[in-house]
């Protein structure tokens, strides 16, 4: 019999088949076996918050009939984080993804389109808070992503699906222009009314019109009324004409 000490070390392989088991336990959980006729979409492996309102999951079949509207309004708010960073690999591309966009990342693909023609319109900064963001616009030379943006709804903090985006600098309005759009998109069909909350909105609802118009893979759907706001922990650093 080998002895414990001259065995060869497997975790490298242990790491590996863990990450396929538990990619394997996602699909089933969310009904996708090995005789499904389709493949999980974008954000099909992640769950949303139960209580907001979501056409087909959580509402009446006739809820558009209800005049009283204003309580299926969806609420999101924005942030970084930039703990969330990543080293710059030796070898990427051993880097494998199993379920690439089908929770709460974004595709790899398109978002990386979407930054190709993204541009970042300079504007004067007219808020102390922001200044701090602005700060975070340097690059790291040994990281690959220098944090991560997300949105999550005004009423629990669940991250909503396909929304987390890598920064590859700080914190910019390229960046999360995407998580926005993809916000905005989730599983809104019908959703009338959105309110989006960001500590640094005063700044960035300047041109972001004009930016998801100059843009192919930014989008929100048409006639969406978008409300917007500084959640109460932020605004104390803002200037009353912040808002």
């Amino acid at each position: 019999m080998t002895p414990f000490s001259l065995r060869q070390d497997r975790y490298r392989e242990l790491l590996r088949t863990s990450r396929l088991w538990r990619n394997l336990k996602y699909r089933k959980w969310h009904g996708y076996g090995h005789r499904s006729t389709v493949d999980p979409g974008q954000g099909d492996l992640a769950l949303f918050c139960a209580t907001c309102p979501q056409p087909g999951v959580n509402l009446k079949d006739n809820w558009k009939e209800d005049p009283e509207q204003w309580k299926f309004t969806r609420g999101y708010v924005f942030n970084g984080n930039f703990s969330a960073e990543q080293l710059k690999m030796k070898h990427p591309e051993d880097d494998v993804h199993l379920s690439d966009g089908k929770a709460f990342m974004t595709s790899r693909f398109p978002y990386q389109r979407h930054l190709a023609v993204a541009k970042e319109i300079k504007q004067k900064i007219t808020c102390n808070d922001y200044r701090a963001i602005d700060k975070a616009n340097l690059i790291r030379q040994h990281l690959i992503y220098t944090g991560i943006g997300a949105a999550a709804c005004t009423r629990h903090g669940c991250f909503v699906p396909h929304t987390v985006v890598d920064f590859q600098k700080g914190e910019r309005q390229m960046n999360m222009d995407y998580a926005v759009s993809e916000a905005l998109k989730y599983n809104t069909d019908g959703i009338r009314r959105v309110i989006l909350l960001y500590d640094i909105m005063c700044q960035y609802w300047k041109n972001l019109h004009r930016r998801f118009q100059s843009n192919p893979h930014l989008s929100y759907p048409e006639g969406m009324e978008i409300l917007r706001g500084i959640g109460l922990f932020h605004v104390h650093g803002h200037k009353d004409k912040c808002y």
